[in-house]
């Protein structure tokens, strides 16, 4: 399968087409955007262009109902998983499990063995998912030194660390 090929996954009541971000996504990327004042999916659509990450989005019914990251570029978690977002009307339904299990293809394929994220601890959310999709804690945290995120409990206050879960891509 080449980097570039959509995959199609069932979730629980709608069919989920994962596929690398391209230029026309960005105004639908932007406008689900939880903080569109960063830039981010813009960001994230220059970084795959210059080969560093895989810029992932999911599609139901034609319409873009999440996306996330492949960080190629990070000299300690790499590659590193991170940006996952769905919107709240879409989650509960794998749109976050079809991109993760994407992207982490797409790591198996460039030969990596193993994937890492970071996650703000508080995110009493996404870790129950980092948990099912096969991730473990590694007890180590990521400090902030210029958070780009906000904290889930406080989401006026920038993130000054995260927590660092693996995953090995050798089973399985």
């Amino acid at each position: 399968m080449s980097e570039s090929a959509p995959m199609t996954f069932v979730g629980d009541d709608v069919v989920i087409t994962v596929r690398r971000a391209v230029a026309s996504d960005l105004d639908a990327l932007i406008a689900l955007d939880p903080r569109p004042e960063i830039g981010l999916p813009a960001r994230r659509l220059a970084e795959q262009e210059a080969g560093t990450g895989i810029f992932a989005v999911a599609e139901a019914n034609g319409e873009v109902v999440g996306s996330g990251f492949l960080d190629f570029n990070d000299e300690e978690l790499n590659p590193e998983l991170k940006n996952l977002w769905v919107p709240p009307a879409h989650r509960r339904h794998g749109v976050g499990s079809a991109v993760w299990r994407w992207l982490e293809e797409r790591a198996a394929e460039a030969g990596h063995q193993q994937v890492f994220l970071a996650v703000d601890p508080q995110n009493f959310r996404a870790i129950p998912l980092f948990l099912e999709l096969g991730y473990s804690p590694t007890g180590d945290h990521l400090i902030m030194e210029t958070p780009d995120s906000y904290q889930v409990l406080e989401p006026n206050q920038p993130s000054s660390y995260h927590a660092i879960y693996r995953k090995s891509l050798l089973a399985g």
